[in-house]
């Protein structure tokens, strides 16, 4: 099963990922983890000697908590090619996965890929970019606007426009629980 995840900064996709693929025991593909693992392809190394299964990846821990901290970010706009191979590639061998952000929706397009955008309301985004982030809501939405233009410069389409996705889900109406809910059922309910 191959899940895609885009999100506003500060809308809880990247939490809603998580906890999807901890109750499905699939492998979780963030920015950090697609960067390397792209760097690794460019390099000659070869996916299958990665090991990049859910449990090698992150056992019973967040992902988050404790590997790729230190990963050294190459420019953005430069890795998009080789990142987009490492997408494929991942979705071509594991098949199954949840891939957060990286015009992954695009990429997978013609997977059968299950693609999902989180938003939530300024309110919910502000107190969660405070308690999380320790960032306003300008300084969100100035993220999101890089994220649009990466988007939309890569893809040719229009960042969050809905009908690039299964569906849109508002966090700040369903809270990240429900949200996962819904994205569970719609999965179970739309088999591809």
């Amino acid at each position: 099963m191959l899940i895609t995840i885009g999100r506003q900064y500060g809308a809880g996709g990247r939490e809603v990922a998580e906890i999807l693929a901890k109750e499905l025991q699939i492998p979780l593909y963030d920015r950090k983890l697609v960067a390397l693992i792209a760097e690794h392809l460019e390099k000659g190394c070869k996916l299958e000697e990665l090991n990049l299964t859910y449990t090698n990846l992150y056992g019973d821990e967040s992902p988050y908590e404790h590997i790729f901290d230190n990963v050294v970010q190459n420019d953005d706009m430069f890795m998009f090619k080789p990142q987009s191979n490492a997408i494929k590639q991942l979705a071509d061998y594991y098949k199954s996965g949840i891939f957060v952000g990286r015009c992954a929706n695009y990429i997978l397009n013609d997977y059968n890929a299950y693609s999902f955008f989180i938003v939530a309301d300024d309110d919910f985004r502000t107190t969660r970019g405070q308690l999380v982030y320790h960032k306003s809501l300008s300084e969100l939405k100035k993220e999101d606007q890089k994220r649009a233009s990466y988007y939309n410069y890569y893809t040719g389409l229009s960042w969050g426009d809905p009908k690039d996705y299964d569906l849109v889900i508002n966090v700040g109406r369903t809270g990240i629980e429900g949200a996962v809910k819904i994205i569970k059922e719609y999965v179970a309910n739309n088999p591809k």
